[in-house]
Protein backbone atom coordinates (compact mmCIF):
# COMPACT_ATOMS: atom_id res chain seq x y z
CA UNK A 1 0.00 0.00 0.00
CA UNK A 2 1.27 3.45 -0.86
CA UNK A 3 1.36 5.95 1.98
CA UNK A 4 0.16 9.53 2.08
CA UNK A 5 1.43 11.68 4.92
CA UNK A 6 -1.28 14.28 5.52
CA UNK A 7 1.10 17.13 6.20
CA UNK A 8 0.50 20.60 4.81
CA UNK A 9 2.74 23.56 5.49
CA UNK A 10 1.82 27.11 4.55
CA UNK A 11 4.87 29.24 3.92
CA UNK A 12 3.55 32.39 5.55
CA UNK A 13 6.86 34.22 5.45
CA UNK A 14 6.55 34.67 1.70
CA UNK A 15 3.07 36.09 2.06
CA UNK A 16 4.20 38.56 4.72
CA UNK A 17 6.81 40.01 2.37
CA UNK A 18 4.34 40.33 -0.48
CA UNK A 19 5.91 37.49 -2.45
CA UNK A 20 4.27 34.29 -3.71
CA UNK A 21 2.37 32.16 -1.22
CA UNK A 22 2.97 28.43 -1.16
CA UNK A 23 1.46 25.36 0.43
CA UNK A 24 3.78 22.36 0.74
CA UNK A 25 2.33 18.85 0.98
CA UNK A 26 4.31 15.75 1.89
CA UNK A 27 3.62 12.31 0.43
CA UNK A 28 5.43 8.97 0.27
CA UNK A 29 3.34 7.78 -2.67
CA UNK A 30 5.49 9.00 -5.53
CA UNK A 31 8.98 7.65 -5.02
CA UNK A 32 10.53 5.94 -8.04
CA UNK A 33 10.72 2.18 -7.65
CA UNK A 34 13.78 1.90 -9.90
CA UNK A 35 15.96 4.66 -8.49
CA UNK A 36 16.19 5.39 -4.78
CA UNK A 37 15.86 9.05 -3.91
CA UNK A 38 14.01 9.99 -7.11
CA UNK A 39 10.39 10.86 -7.78
CA UNK A 40 8.41 8.88 -10.37
CA UNK A 41 8.02 11.50 -13.09
CA UNK A 42 5.33 9.64 -15.02
CA UNK A 43 3.16 9.15 -11.96
CA UNK A 44 3.67 12.73 -10.78
CA UNK A 45 3.03 14.61 -14.06
CA UNK A 46 -0.74 13.98 -14.28
CA UNK A 47 -1.13 14.74 -10.57
CA UNK A 48 0.47 18.15 -11.03
CA UNK A 49 -1.78 18.71 -14.03
CA UNK A 50 -4.89 18.07 -11.95
CA UNK A 51 -3.63 20.21 -9.07
CA UNK A 52 -2.90 23.08 -11.48
CA UNK A 53 -6.56 23.00 -12.53
CA UNK A 54 -7.82 23.49 -8.97
CA UNK A 55 -9.40 26.79 -8.05
CA UNK A 56 -6.91 29.04 -6.29
CA UNK A 57 -3.77 27.36 -7.69
CA UNK A 58 -1.24 29.32 -9.72
CA UNK A 59 1.17 26.41 -10.29
CA UNK A 60 2.25 23.20 -8.59
CA UNK A 61 5.65 21.54 -8.58
CA UNK A 62 7.45 18.64 -6.96
CA UNK A 63 10.83 18.01 -5.35
CA UNK A 64 13.47 15.80 -6.98
CA UNK A 65 12.68 12.90 -4.65
CA UNK A 66 8.93 13.15 -5.27
CA UNK A 67 8.21 13.57 -1.57
CA UNK A 68 7.20 17.23 -1.43
CA UNK A 69 4.58 19.00 -3.52
CA UNK A 70 4.78 22.78 -3.58
CA UNK A 71 1.64 24.64 -4.59
CA UNK A 72 1.64 28.34 -5.33
CA UNK A 73 -1.60 29.90 -4.11
CA UNK A 74 -3.27 32.66 -6.11
CA UNK A 75 -3.90 36.03 -4.41
CA UNK A 76 -7.17 35.95 -2.49
CA UNK A 77 -7.35 32.15 -2.33
CA UNK A 78 -7.49 30.37 1.02
CA UNK A 79 -4.36 28.23 1.55
CA UNK A 80 -6.13 25.72 3.79
CA UNK A 81 -8.83 25.10 1.20
CA UNK A 82 -6.27 24.74 -1.59
CA UNK A 83 -4.22 22.34 0.54
CA UNK A 84 -7.23 20.17 1.32
CA UNK A 85 -8.26 19.96 -2.33
CA UNK A 86 -4.74 19.12 -3.49
CA UNK A 87 -4.17 16.60 -0.72
CA UNK A 88 -7.21 14.65 -1.89
CA UNK A 89 -5.42 14.02 -5.21
CA UNK A 90 -2.24 12.56 -3.74
CA UNK A 91 -3.25 8.93 -3.93
CA UNK A 92 -0.27 7.54 -5.82
CA UNK A 93 0.03 5.25 -8.82
CA UNK A 94 1.97 2.00 -8.97
CA UNK A 95 5.49 2.47 -10.32
CA UNK A 96 6.44 0.97 -13.67
CA UNK A 97 9.52 -0.61 -12.05
CA UNK A 98 9.11 -1.92 -8.54
CA UNK A 99 12.61 -3.27 -7.85
CA UNK A 100 15.38 -0.82 -7.10
CA UNK A 101 18.12 -0.72 -9.73
CA UNK A 102 20.33 1.83 -8.00
CA UNK A 103 20.41 5.23 -6.35
CA UNK A 104 19.55 8.48 -8.07
CA UNK A 105 21.95 11.39 -8.08
CA UNK A 106 21.07 13.85 -5.30
CA UNK A 107 18.80 16.73 -6.26
CA UNK A 108 19.76 20.38 -5.97
CA UNK A 109 18.49 22.22 -2.86
CA UNK A 110 15.26 24.12 -3.42
CA UNK A 111 14.87 22.75 -6.96
CA UNK A 112 11.27 22.20 -8.02
CA UNK A 113 9.78 20.61 -11.13
CA UNK A 114 6.45 21.58 -12.66
CA UNK A 115 4.35 19.25 -14.81
CA UNK A 116 6.37 19.80 -17.97
CA UNK A 117 9.71 19.50 -16.17
CA UNK A 118 8.96 16.13 -14.55
CA UNK A 119 10.30 14.48 -17.71
CA UNK A 120 13.76 15.25 -16.26
CA UNK A 121 13.00 12.82 -13.42
CA UNK A 122 11.99 10.15 -15.92
CA UNK A 123 15.11 10.65 -18.03
CA UNK A 124 17.24 10.21 -14.93
CA UNK A 125 15.28 7.06 -14.08
CA UNK A 126 15.95 5.77 -17.61
CA UNK A 127 19.68 6.25 -17.04
CA UNK A 128 19.62 4.32 -13.76
CA UNK A 129 17.67 1.45 -15.31
CA UNK A 130 19.93 1.34 -18.37
CA UNK A 131 23.10 1.26 -16.26
CA UNK A 132 21.75 -1.59 -14.12
CA UNK A 133 20.64 -3.74 -17.05
CA UNK A 134 23.71 -3.06 -19.17
CA UNK A 135 26.05 -4.16 -16.38
CA UNK A 136 24.06 -7.30 -15.59
CA UNK A 137 23.53 -8.28 -19.23
CA UNK A 138 27.15 -7.68 -20.19
CA UNK A 139 28.25 -10.09 -17.48
CA UNK A 140 25.67 -12.72 -18.37
CA UNK A 141 26.33 -12.61 -22.12
CA UNK A 142 30.09 -12.04 -21.70
CA UNK A 143 30.22 -8.87 -23.80
CA UNK A 144 33.46 -7.07 -24.52
CA UNK A 145 33.94 -3.61 -22.99
CA UNK A 146 33.07 -1.67 -26.16
CA UNK A 147 29.94 -3.73 -26.78
CA UNK A 148 28.86 -3.31 -23.17
CA UNK A 149 29.29 0.46 -23.44
CA UNK A 150 27.30 0.55 -26.66
CA UNK A 151 24.55 -1.55 -25.06
CA UNK A 152 24.36 0.94 -22.20
CA UNK A 153 24.00 3.83 -24.65
CA UNK A 154 21.29 2.08 -26.67
CA UNK A 155 19.30 1.09 -23.59
CA UNK A 156 19.50 4.61 -22.16
CA UNK A 157 18.54 6.30 -25.41
CA UNK A 158 15.62 3.99 -26.11
CA UNK A 159 14.31 4.23 -22.56
CA UNK A 160 14.67 8.02 -22.58
CA UNK A 161 12.74 8.11 -25.86
CA UNK A 162 9.97 5.90 -24.47
CA UNK A 163 9.71 7.94 -21.26
CA UNK A 164 9.64 11.19 -23.25
CA UNK A 165 6.89 9.92 -25.53
CA UNK A 166 4.91 8.74 -22.50
CA UNK A 167 5.12 12.22 -21.00
CA UNK A 168 4.11 13.81 -24.31
CA UNK A 169 1.05 11.54 -24.37
CA UNK A 170 -0.11 12.91 -21.03
CA UNK A 171 1.96 11.05 -18.46
CA UNK A 172 0.87 8.21 -16.25
CA UNK A 173 2.79 4.98 -15.74
CA UNK A 174 0.56 3.10 -18.18
CA UNK A 175 1.76 5.39 -20.99
CA UNK A 176 5.24 3.91 -20.75
CA UNK A 177 3.89 0.39 -21.20
CA UNK A 178 2.06 1.62 -24.29
CA UNK A 179 5.32 2.95 -25.81
CA UNK A 180 7.49 -0.14 -25.32
CA UNK A 181 6.01 -2.40 -28.06
CA UNK A 182 6.63 0.21 -30.75
CA UNK A 183 10.20 0.68 -29.55
CA UNK A 184 11.06 -3.02 -29.67
CA UNK A 185 11.81 -3.44 -33.43
CA UNK A 186 14.09 -0.40 -33.38
CA UNK A 187 15.87 -1.72 -30.29
CA UNK A 188 16.50 -5.11 -31.91
CA UNK A 189 17.76 -3.43 -35.09
CA UNK A 190 20.22 -1.34 -33.09
CA UNK A 191 21.52 -4.41 -31.26
CA UNK A 192 22.28 -6.04 -34.61
CA UNK A 193 24.61 -3.14 -35.45
CA UNK A 194 27.25 -4.19 -32.91
CA UNK A 195 26.39 -7.66 -31.59
CA UNK A 196 26.54 -11.07 -33.20
CA UNK A 197 23.16 -12.69 -34.03
CA UNK A 198 23.54 -15.00 -31.04
CA UNK A 199 24.40 -12.12 -28.69
CA UNK A 200 21.51 -10.05 -30.04
CA UNK A 201 19.08 -12.87 -29.37
CA UNK A 202 20.42 -13.35 -25.85
CA UNK A 203 20.26 -9.65 -25.00
CA UNK A 204 16.79 -9.24 -26.47
CA UNK A 205 15.57 -12.25 -24.51
CA UNK A 206 16.91 -10.87 -21.22
CA UNK A 207 15.60 -7.34 -21.76
CA UNK A 208 12.22 -8.66 -22.89
CA UNK A 209 12.01 -10.83 -19.81
CA UNK A 210 12.90 -7.99 -17.46
CA UNK A 211 10.62 -5.40 -19.07
CA UNK A 212 7.78 -7.82 -19.68
CA UNK A 213 7.98 -7.41 -23.46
Amino acid sequence: MRLLIPTAVFLAGCAASGGPRYVVLESESYGCGAAEGLGCGLAIAPVLHRIDELEGVAESSVSWDGRYFRIQVLPGAEPDRVAAAAEAMLEGEACCVTNSHGKAAPGQPDQWFNEEQTVALSWHEAGVIASHYATAIAAEVALEHDAAQRLHEVLREELERAFGQAHAAGGGVHRLREQLPAAWPRFEARLAEFLTPQQSDQVALIVGRELGE
